[in-house]
Order: structure tokens, then sequence, then C-alpha cells
């Protein structure tokens, strides 16, 4: 009778068997397709897009990186005015059909616009390069420049749009009347009052305001530079700076608003510049100041 295999034998020619069998698997194509559908090669991350293959930057974006044969699309807020000295019932709003474009490799977009809020300017990115595209308000009075740079890598995400703020600071009394251009706006307010004053304007350029001189002894001190946020923060807002009438007297307190600037911190001579300083002259000629004079009674 002959020998029949142990057990450690068996196990090596089953071993041997699922081996061959994945070999044959790998080399014919077993897994449904061709022969290397198997082990697929890796693949560059696509470009973020969204979901209808469109990518979005908020108007309040100054540089876009897109990648060449990308559809991107500049978007304004519903609602918007034309800067930052329009009042919202003015709703101008943009020329977003009519861009100038200087530079071969962007190329305006046409077609059907995308299903989102808001206005949109639609663009190409034809090939690799840099552009410049500037709108331009309906009333004519203001711009907004963008700098483009097409690339054949992966696109940066766009730049969020920015969130409104919203503090738990006791407000007290909120008054109609607040900082204006010009002369700006007055308020008297009774001694020991706690008092808020808006600051009102459209964000679709993107305006950096701050306060620019205040008194903290004076008799109505301003309890924090950061104001609270009502509205769209990105269109049609109200920022709302609270005050303590401390004493009686009368106080100054301006803002400054830096229209589309990007920068801020130390400057080359080791002085602060703070956030927001104009740079450009599109920055200098659009930028502002509004106050307000507060008296305690």
């Amino acid at each position: 009778m002959p020998n029949s295999p142990g057990p450690a034998s068996r196990l090596r020619t089953a071993a041997l068997a699922t081996a061959g069998a994945a070999l044959v698997a790998l080399t014919t194509g077993a897994c449904g397709g061709t022969s290397d559908c198997c082990v697929k090669a890796p693949t560059a991350s696509p470009s973020p897009t969204a979901p209808d293959g469109v990518r979005a930057f908020p108007s309040q974006a100054t540089s876009l990186r897109v990648r060449t044969g990308t559809d991107f699309d500049i978007v304004l807020r519903a609602g918007g005015s034309s800067g930052p000295g329009s009042g919202a019932a003015e709703n101008s709003g943009w020329r977003v059909d009519e861009p100038e474009i200087e530079g071969a490799a962007v190329r305006r977009r046409t077609g059907p616009p995308a299903a989102h809020a808001g206005a949109r300017a639609a663009f190409h990115a034809v090939h690799p390069g840099t552009a410049r595209i500037v709108l331009t308000s309906t009333d004519r009075k203001r711009t907004m420049t963008y700098q483009v740079t097409v690339g054949t890598g992966p696109a940066t995400a766009p730049s969020a749009a920015p969130s409104a703020t919203h503090g738990g600071l006791d407000r007290g009394r909120s008054l109609s009347t607040g900082f204006a251009a010009g002369s700006g706006g007055e308020v008297t307010v009774r001694r020991g009052e706690r008092f808020s004053l808006p600051n009102a304007y459209s964000n679709v350029p993107g305006i950096t305001w701050r306060v620019a001189s205040r008194s903290s002894s004076g008799p109505a001190p301003l309890l924090s530079d950061v104001p609270h946020v009502e509205g769209d923060a990105a269109g049609d807002r109200t920022d709302w700076y609270t005050f303590s009438a401390d004493r009686p007297g009368t106080t100054v307190v301006e803002l400054f608003g830096c229209y589309r600037c990007t920068n801020s911190g130390t400057g080359a001579d080791d002085t602060s510049t703070g956030p927001g300083t104009p740079e450009s002259a599109e920055s200098r000629a659009y930028s502002e100041t509004r106050t307000v004079r507060i008296t305690v009674r």
C-alpha cells in the first residue's frame, strides 16, 4: 500500500497551488480587464472643484492660482453695493459680464450661469502664465483687481470668504447713528450707559476696518476693537462697536477702512504697519476714514 503524504506535505502543496493561481490571475487579467488592472499606476490628485466642476473664488480674494484647463468663477454675494462709501440701498453691483483681462493665459467664459446664489464673473484658464482681471462697478467708480497665476500642477484651494464675528460682550443699547465719512456721525449718551454704534458697508470688494484713533481713558472708552458683525460678512454687513459712557465729556473715534489690502505686521523699517495699509493705487484711491463724535452728558 503506497505511503500517503503527511500533513506538512499537504500544506506545502496547497500553498504552491494558491501562489500559482495568484500568478496566473495577475498575468492573464483575471480581475475582469487588461493584464494591468490589478496593479494601478499612481495618478495625480485631481484639482478640487465644486460639484459642477467650476472653481469658485470669493470676491474678497486678490490673488488666484488655478490649473490649466480649469473653469473658475469670482463670486460676488447678492446685494453688494459698490464700495465702503455706498449705502446698502444703492445696490449698484458690479459689471461681471464686462471684465478687463490683461494676458492671454485667461479668457472670459460664456454660456449659462452656474446654478449658485450671487453674481459670478466666469473665466477659463487657457494655458500656463499670468493674467490680470479687473472688475468695475456699475457706476464705474470702483474696481477690483485680481492677479491670476495659471499653472500645470494642482490648484490651490480658494480663499475663504470672511466669516461673521460674534463676541459675548454685552452690547447695551444699539444706536442708529454711527460711524460716517466726511464730518462723521454725532451721538449724545448719558453717563453710566453702555451703547453700541454701527459701521454699515458692503464687503464685496474686501475691506479691512481698524480703529485708527480713540481715547482709552476718555469719557466713553471703546470696550473692544473687535466688532460684533450682523448681516452677510462677505456682502452687506454692519459692524457694531461697544462703548461705556464713564464720565461727562466729548471724544472722537476714528475707523480706517483699507480697500482690498493684503499686508499687515511689521514694515521694512521695523515699524508696525497694522492690519490693512494701502499699497496699490487702487487701495489708496478707495480706502476711507470714518469717524463718530460721542458726547457724554
